[in-house]
Protein backbone atom coordinates (compact mmCIF):
# COMPACT_ATOMS: atom_id res chain seq x y z
CA UNK A 1 0.00 0.00 0.00
CA UNK A 2 1.46 3.54 -1.37
CA UNK A 3 1.23 6.13 1.74
CA UNK A 4 -0.54 9.31 0.70
CA UNK A 5 0.13 12.76 0.08
CA UNK A 6 -0.90 13.63 4.39
CA UNK A 7 1.28 10.77 5.43
CA UNK A 8 4.06 11.61 3.07
CA UNK A 9 3.89 15.53 4.42
CA UNK A 10 3.96 13.95 8.19
CA UNK A 11 6.76 11.91 7.70
CA UNK A 12 8.63 14.85 6.10
CA UNK A 13 7.61 16.95 8.85
CA UNK A 14 9.07 14.29 11.41
CA UNK A 15 12.26 14.40 10.13
CA UNK A 16 11.79 18.15 9.89
CA UNK A 17 11.91 18.53 13.45
CA UNK A 18 14.05 15.46 14.52
CA UNK A 19 10.92 12.82 15.42
CA UNK A 20 13.13 9.86 14.75
CA UNK A 21 11.66 8.04 17.19
CA UNK A 22 8.05 8.67 15.64
CA UNK A 23 9.21 8.32 12.24
CA UNK A 24 10.32 4.95 12.66
CA UNK A 25 6.82 4.05 13.90
CA UNK A 26 5.33 4.40 10.45
CA UNK A 27 2.25 6.33 11.57
CA UNK A 28 -0.41 5.61 9.24
CA UNK A 29 -3.08 8.05 8.08
CA UNK A 30 -6.14 6.04 10.29
CA UNK A 31 -4.19 6.37 12.98
CA UNK A 32 -3.04 9.96 12.91
CA UNK A 33 -7.02 10.83 12.95
CA UNK A 34 -7.74 8.65 15.96
CA UNK A 35 -5.11 10.72 17.95
CA UNK A 36 -6.58 13.71 16.67
CA UNK A 37 -9.94 12.89 17.54
CA UNK A 38 -9.22 11.97 21.22
CA UNK A 39 -7.10 15.24 22.00
CA UNK A 40 -10.50 16.97 20.60
CA UNK A 41 -13.30 15.33 22.92
CA UNK A 42 -13.17 14.64 26.51
CA UNK A 43 -13.87 10.96 27.31
CA UNK A 44 -13.01 9.47 23.77
CA UNK A 45 -14.05 5.72 23.91
CA UNK A 46 -13.96 3.40 20.37
CA UNK A 47 -17.90 3.56 20.18
CA UNK A 48 -16.85 7.71 19.76
CA UNK A 49 -14.19 7.65 17.87
CA UNK A 50 -15.92 5.24 15.46
CA UNK A 51 -18.93 6.98 14.47
CA UNK A 52 -16.49 10.32 14.53
CA UNK A 53 -14.26 8.86 11.59
CA UNK A 54 -17.36 6.99 10.19
CA UNK A 55 -15.68 3.74 10.78
CA UNK A 56 -16.42 0.30 12.58
CA UNK A 57 -16.12 -0.01 16.32
CA UNK A 58 -13.74 -3.51 15.24
CA UNK A 59 -11.41 -1.10 12.76
CA UNK A 60 -10.97 1.59 15.48
CA UNK A 61 -10.04 -1.44 18.34
CA UNK A 62 -7.49 -2.67 15.82
CA UNK A 63 -6.34 0.90 15.46
CA UNK A 64 -6.10 1.43 19.52
CA UNK A 65 -4.58 -1.63 19.93
CA UNK A 66 -1.40 -0.43 17.73
CA UNK A 67 -1.31 3.31 19.47
CA UNK A 68 -1.21 1.28 23.07
CA UNK A 69 1.64 -0.95 22.09
CA UNK A 70 3.46 2.26 20.09
CA UNK A 71 2.62 4.07 23.45
CA UNK A 72 0.98 7.01 21.72
CA UNK A 73 -2.39 6.34 23.68
CA UNK A 74 -3.18 5.08 26.95
CA UNK A 75 -6.78 3.61 27.81
CA UNK A 76 -8.41 4.64 31.04
CA UNK A 77 -11.58 3.06 32.91
CA UNK A 78 -14.00 5.39 34.84
CA UNK A 79 -14.67 4.83 38.43
CA UNK A 80 -18.73 4.34 37.77
CA UNK A 81 -18.27 2.15 34.51
CA UNK A 82 -15.42 -0.25 34.12
CA UNK A 83 -16.90 -1.89 30.97
CA UNK A 84 -15.90 1.00 28.44
CA UNK A 85 -12.06 1.81 27.94
CA UNK A 86 -11.83 5.81 27.56
CA UNK A 87 -8.27 6.88 25.84
CA UNK A 88 -5.86 10.24 25.92
CA UNK A 89 -2.76 10.28 24.59
CA UNK A 90 0.29 10.28 26.37
CA UNK A 91 2.83 12.80 26.08
CA UNK A 92 4.23 10.82 23.16
CA UNK A 93 0.66 10.84 21.66
CA UNK A 94 0.79 14.60 21.79
CA UNK A 95 4.03 15.20 19.78
CA UNK A 96 2.29 13.51 17.02
CA UNK A 97 -0.81 15.37 17.51
CA UNK A 98 1.62 18.69 17.02
CA UNK A 99 3.16 17.32 14.14
CA UNK A 100 -0.27 16.88 13.03
CA UNK A 101 -1.37 20.87 13.45
CA UNK A 102 1.37 22.05 11.79
CA UNK A 103 0.49 19.76 8.80
CA UNK A 104 -2.37 21.70 8.85
CA UNK A 105 -1.34 25.26 9.24
CA UNK A 106 1.01 24.69 6.23
CA UNK A 107 -2.02 23.48 4.00
CA UNK A 108 -3.99 26.53 5.38
CA UNK A 109 -1.07 28.71 4.40
CA UNK A 110 -0.90 27.27 0.77
CA UNK A 111 -4.93 27.69 0.56
CA UNK A 112 -4.50 31.39 1.64
CA UNK A 113 -1.63 32.17 -1.13
CA UNK A 114 -3.37 30.24 -3.52
CA UNK A 115 -6.74 32.53 -2.34
CA UNK A 116 -4.87 35.58 -2.80
CA UNK A 117 -3.91 35.38 -6.25
CA UNK A 118 -7.76 36.44 -7.21
CA UNK A 119 -9.30 39.42 -7.21
CA UNK A 120 -12.49 40.13 -4.99
CA UNK A 121 -14.31 39.67 -8.54
CA UNK A 122 -12.19 36.08 -9.49
CA UNK A 123 -13.26 34.80 -5.97
CA UNK A 124 -16.98 35.37 -6.45
CA UNK A 125 -16.95 33.27 -9.88
CA UNK A 126 -14.67 31.04 -8.53
CA UNK A 127 -17.49 30.60 -5.24
CA UNK A 128 -20.47 30.61 -7.83
CA UNK A 129 -18.54 27.68 -9.78
CA UNK A 130 -18.11 26.14 -6.63
CA UNK A 131 -21.63 26.23 -5.23
CA UNK A 132 -22.74 25.08 -8.75
CA UNK A 133 -20.41 22.04 -8.51
CA UNK A 134 -21.69 21.34 -5.73
CA UNK A 135 -25.27 21.41 -5.57
CA UNK A 136 -26.16 20.72 -9.34
CA UNK A 137 -23.81 17.30 -8.95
Amino acid sequence: MTPNSHEVEIKNLLIKYDYKNLYDMDLMLSEIHVIDIIVKNQLPNATFIANNLNMTKGAISKITNKLLKKDLIKGNRLENNKKDIYYSLTTLGKEVFKIHEILHENEHDKFVKILNQYDKDGLAIINNFLDDLINKL
